[in-house]
């Protein structure tokens, strides 16, 4: 006899001729090829329903659900593995004591018949799930709806359905349940194992609990609510995906060509092309009935809503960044979002009462109190080469006239080539060469050392700029402990703040208003008042002001976000972090799952 399993899966449909079996059946099909394990099981489990009958033998019928989950559950295993229905199991550890606990007791059913929340499940994978950035075919969606499609014909003929069908559906539906909201709640991929910029805030999620309070309520929007992350950002995204499906599934992106700059009033024949592309993305109003190659004031109009929702300066002239952003494809865009609902996962769960978040790909800083917005700045943040990490912590004190410590790396290879042509560099941009790093380090002759000779390996001592308006720190340094050696803090150079685009530093975060941020810190300090820090930094002498009240400080890499009036926002992907966790993500294969899962259910009817 033929090992083939195309063969074998001949085989059981020319015996079993009814669609309750055959759509089990149906999944076994690649299964050998793909788990050769598990295909023995599969065979096996395949043959039992063989030896029932369509009609349960009365040997079945004495068996119960609770029995043969029992006898499932308590087998014997290696590393784990479990393989049910074709499918992997891939919560066992979780799943079997869920299990042992209630004594075997199904959790899905409600006598012969699956409960529905159990369809509940379903449904919410079938249509919900890709708009969350999950994958339905990670959390066994086509064998469930197979296995139910199995159960639901054998009710329409009347039949018995097998206990051994039945379980399969119970442990597939709890598998996927622990492994959907593990996901929803904390990430399908770990960020410091991708990325050591960046630090989550984990946090643990009670799964059994909140599948037995699923089980209790039978209500599964408010177990997604409760798993998902609570920010009202997550939400709002997840809401904008299905329209950007939508866009994506409109065929080839229109590609404008490269070319000089366009500006309102000029004749080009790109112009229909752009317009082509706003229409598309919801910028442009309506196509005109007649193609025009000029760039009119409304085509301008929707030009600056594009620059505007894409962090570009909304000028209306079509540059180079502007081209470079409309040429990003929907699928592209698509994607970008998914990634952000996977950050989001990431993210603390309470923020506190009183908090910043800087979002270094929006060069963007947000003080909140109470949940509102109360104070917002622009910032300037890591150059690609020194991109600004990822982490949360609290601030606890403010200094006034800060001496900036030069970082070696910045010593040796950006100021010593200067040094080393004019000593006098030192002394006329106020740095200090000093003997050690601690507070009583001495101070040495920058004249008395050859410099010519000094080498990044060989550096003398370390360098420490005064305070002064000249210090790279500014004024003030808003100063919060972390690995990364990264904290807030003014800047002489105030031009930098007019530029769209600010990835200009060395990591720190470098504020346009400081002031504005000390007096929102110190509020709870009566004797803080806008008049009594500008004398003290006046006074030119080196302050360290302890916070009341700490403040949590969340540095954030956003790059998709709707805003509160509904608006579609994006943003350049400075570090390529979008790029490395959509390729950790797979949303290329991603996608393609669920193009074809959309195809069949259409077929379907």
């Amino acid at each position: 006899m033929s090992n083939s399993p195309h063969r074998a899966t001949g085989f059981f449909h020319n015996t079993f001729k009814h669609r309750s079996l055959r759509a089990v059946i149906a999944l076994f099909r690649f299964v050998p090829a793909l788990f050769p394990h598990a295909a023995v099981a599969v065979l096996l489990w395949v043959a039992g329903i063989a030896g029932l009958g369509v009609v349960a033998s009365a040997a079945a019928q004495e068996e119960s659900v609770d029995a043969a989950l029992r006898h499932l559950l308590s087998q014997p295993r290696e590393n784990d593995d479990l393989f049910v229905a074709c499918e992997r199991l891939r919560s066992t550890r979780e799943l079997v004591p869920f299990y042992q606990d209630r004594r075997f007791a199904p959790a899905w059913l409600q006598g012969p018949v699956p409960s529905p929340v159990a369809r509940d499940l379903v449904r919410f994978l079938q249509d919900d799930a890709v708009n969350h950035g999950l994958n339905p075919e990670d959390y066994h969606l086509s064998c469930l709806k197979a296995l139910l499609d199995g159960i639901d014909e054998g009710r329409l003929r009347q039949r018995e359905t097998s206990p051994t069908l039945l379980t399969s559906l119970d442990v597939v539906l709890t598998d996927a349940f622990f492994i959907l909201f593990s996901h929803l709640s904390t990430g399908r991929v770990d960020p410091t194992a991708l990325d050591s910029q960046w630090m989550a805030h984990t946090h643990q999620a009670d799964l059994r609990t909140g599948l037995e309070e699923l089980l209790t309520h039978q209500d599964l929007p408010r177990t997604v609510r409760h798993f998902a992350p609570p920010d009202e950002d997550y939400w709002r995204l997840v809401a904008a995906v299905p329209a950007q499906r939508k866009i994506a599934a409109q065929g080839p992106w229109p590609v404008l060509p490269e070319g000089p700059s366009l500006h309102p009033g000029e004749k080009d024949a790109r112009v229909p092309i752009l317009r082509r592309q706003l229409y598309r993305l919801g910028d442009y109003p309506h196509l005109p009935s007649k193609p025009s190659d000029v760039y009119d004031a409304e085509l301008a109009k929707a030009v600056r809503r594009f620059q505007e929702r894409h962090g570009i300066g909304s000028d209306g002239v079509i540059g180079k960044k502007t081209t470079e952003a409309l040429n990003v494809s929907p699928q592209d865009r698509l994607f970008q979002m998914l990634a952000n609902l996977e950050r989001h996962r990431w993210l603390p769960r309470s923020w506190g009462d009183r908090y910043l978040v800087v979002n270094t790909a929006d060069y963007s800083l947000t003080a909140y109190e109470h949940g509102a917005s109360v104070l917002k700045m622009r910032v300037i943040v890591g150059g690609s080469a020194t991109s600004t990490p990822v982490f949360s912590e609290v601030m606890r004190y403010v200094e006034l006239n800060p001496y900036w410590n030069v970082p070696r790396s910045i010593a040796t290879e950006e100021l010593l080539p200067k040094i080393r042509r004019d000593p006098s560099y030192l002394e006329r941009h106020h740095y200090e060469l000093l003997s050690g790093s601690g507070e009583k380090s001495g101070r040495l002759d920058p004249w008395s050392i050859d410099w010519r000779q000094v080498r990044p390996d060989n550096f003398p001592g370390r360098l420490r700029q005064i305070p002064g308006p000249w210090n790279a720190l500014g004024r003030i340094k808003f100063v919060l402990p972390n690995r990364f050696n990264v904290y807030l803090h003014d800047t002489p150079d105030r031009h930098l703040f007019q530029r769209p685009h600010r990835a200009l530093s060395h990591g720190c975060i470098r504020l346009e208003k400081p002031l504005d941020l000390a007096l929102f810190v110190l509020q709870d300090d009566p004797k803080w008042t806008r008049e009594s820090l500008e004398k003290l930094i006046a006074g030119g002498k080196h302050h360290m002001i302890p916070l009341v009240k700490p403040c949590a400080v969340h540095l954030l890499y956003i790059t998709a976000w709707v805003s509160e009036d509904g608006t579609m926002h994006f943003r350049q992907d400075i570090y390529d972090r979008d790029k490395l966790l959509v390729g950790a993500l797979k949303l290329e294969k991603f996608a393609a799952d669920t193009t074809s899962n959309a195809q069949d259910r259409r077929q379907g009817g």
